[in-house]
């Protein structure tokens, strides 16, 4: 497993440290890796039609030349 150094803003560690004092999460590691899945899961289809609308934009161009 790779180990990410991230800087981030005070507000947002102390609201990150008021989940995990809260019992939500066992740690800072814990609760960022809880984020960055739930971001991945939830933008997946996004990122999967961009990058097939792009092919369909770069199809339709090629076509055309």
């Amino acid at each position: 497993m790779k180990t990410i150094t991230v800087p981030i803003p005070d507000n947002i560690e102390k609201a990150a440290r008021n989940y995990i004092n809260a019992g939500f999460f066992k740690s800072e590691s814990d609760l960022l890796m809880a984020a960055t899945v739930d971001f991945i899961h939830r933008n997946r289809i996004e990122l999967v039609e961009k990058y097939a609308l792009e092919d369909i934009e770069w199809a339709k161009r090629k076509a055309k030349r």
